[in-house]
């Protein structure tokens, strides 16, 4: 194990150790919520409502996390969200992500906004899935498709998203636009605290 990840036992050990190492405007995005975080907020409680059930006294032997989905196996039953421009946070970080899932065997969903072509993410050491955004002609949106097809992925997410864009307020808050406005608030978050960058 890496040593940066000896001290990460659990999932939001991730995120204090993300807020230690990114720039406060990029952590402020990864971790952005809408508005008041209402939405984020239900989700999480939702989930909360499930929990395993221990049962004693059972032969667990034969157990396995394997689950199928669209009649491939993955070794796990979660995969890897897309987030968009994901290379801000990482060097090349789609790319990062994608060979991560590979080898874990779990399925990665390539953002339509990922600054990293599709045709670099796609195959074997890649991913199998991709998330669009429809364009707003139908020529567009065919010739969007017949790329992503060419490409390699077999999976195709529509994103279906909001009729009117969110209130950004937590993205100004952090410091965040995009496109990423250099400024010294920015470049002492990656290199004034601990003398290393956080892109690499």
């Amino acid at each position: 194990m890496p040593h940066r990840l000896e001290h990460i036992l659990s999932l939001n050990d991730f995120e204090r150790a993300a807020r230690r190492h990114l720039p406060r405007p990029l952590f402020g995005y990864v971790t952005s919520v809408a508005e008041d975080g209402i939405t984020s907020q239900s989700s999480r409680e939702a989930f909360d409502k499930y929990a395993f059930l221990p049962r004693a006294l059972v032969n667990v032997s034969g157990v396995s996390t394997e689950t199928e989905l669209f009649g491939r196996r993955y070794a796990y039953p979660f995969g890897i969200a897309p987030m968009g421009i994901s290379a801000l946070t990482a060097y090349r970080g789609d790319q990062v992500l994608a060979q991560a899932a590979a080898d874990s065997g779990i399925p990665m969903i390539v953002s339509g906004t990922s600054l990293i072509p599709m045709e670099e993410l796609s195959g074997a050491k890649g991913s199998d899935w991709f998330q669009a955004y429809l364009p707003g002609t139908p020529e567009e949106i065919d010739a969007l498709l017949a790329r992503v097809e060419q490409t390699g992925f077999n999976n195709l997410v529509v994103t279906v998203d909001y009729a009117v864009p969110p209130n950004p307020e937590n993205h100004r808050r952090a410091g965040f636009s995009s496109p990423l406005r250099p400024s010294l608030r920015l470049a002492w978050g990656w290199y004034g605290r601990d003398g290393y960058s956080g892109l690499f």
